[in-house]
């Protein structure tokens, strides 16, 4: 437990010291809501809260959790953890800790904006769902990006959690829904991520469908995660 809190506390640091991590991560979430949220004004400013709630924890489980799985794969750190009788868990558990506490930065700094700049009219009941429910969804969102985090290279990888993160941002709110683009955003994780919480103010959702497509989500992404990171350990 003390090794766990130890590499958190490295990890954090490094993001407080790192200023284009620091960025993306805690600052430029709650920048894309004051922004969008003019856009959305008069129609569903709930909406947008619940979309930019998602993506803040998105950002971090998915871009640094999975750019930080990258860069310590093949690490001459992580294969001399790995030689020794503790192995590397105290270092994974140290990340996703680490995770999820920048992901709850994300979002009282996304309250925060909600409620003193925008001015959203919003029960507590319900931001804690809409809290819950985006901390729930970084599950599927982690395993994906410690997948690709062992499947790319360094190289690459910065890159591709890039395009991702932005892809997956859109594709949760702005694909139509009909014709083909309806069909198509019932595939993307995010889109079924946001209806689980609009399920809460909008009766007209079932939220067992958004349920399920993320229970399916999480369970092809932990078969796939262990795939990799099998093959990954194999080459080092």
């Amino acid at each position: 437990m003390k090794l766990t809190f130890f590499y958190f506390k490295v990890f954090f640091l490094s993001t407080v010291r790192n200023i284009p991590a620091l960025f993306f991560t805690l600052i430029f979430p709650p920048l894309m809501l004051l922004l969008f949220a003019n856009q959305w004004e008069g129609k569903n400013l709930l909406g947008a809260l619940i979309v930019f709630f998602n993506y803040s924890v998105q950002t971090v489980a998915l871009m640094l959790l999975g750019m930080g799985v990258t860069q310590e794969k093949n690490s001459d750190w992580s294969k001399y953890l790995r030689t020794m009788p503790i192995g590397i868990l105290p270092m994974i558990f140290g990340r996703l800790l680490h995770t999820l506490f920048l992901s709850i930065i994300n979002l009282i700094s996304l309250t925060f904006v909600a409620l003193f700049l925008l001015n959203i009219q919003i029960e507590t009941s319900q931001l804690l769902y809409f809290a819950f429910i985006a901390l729930a969804g970084g599950i599927p969102m982690a395993l994906l990006g410690m997948t690709i985090g062992y499947a790319a290279n360094p190289e690459s990888s910065r890159s591709i959690f890039t395009l991702l993160n932005l892809l997956l941002l859109f594709g949760s709110f702005a694909l139509p829904g009909e014709g083909i683009f309806g069909t198509l955003r019932n595939l993307i994780p995010t889109y079924q991520w946001a209806q689980l919480s609009l399920a809460h103010i909008n009766p007209t959702i079932n939220s067992a469908i958004p349920l399920l497509w993320l229970c399916g989500y999480s369970i092809l992404f932990i078969i796939i995660f262990k795939k990799v990171y099998k093959r990954s350990i194999h080459k080092v």
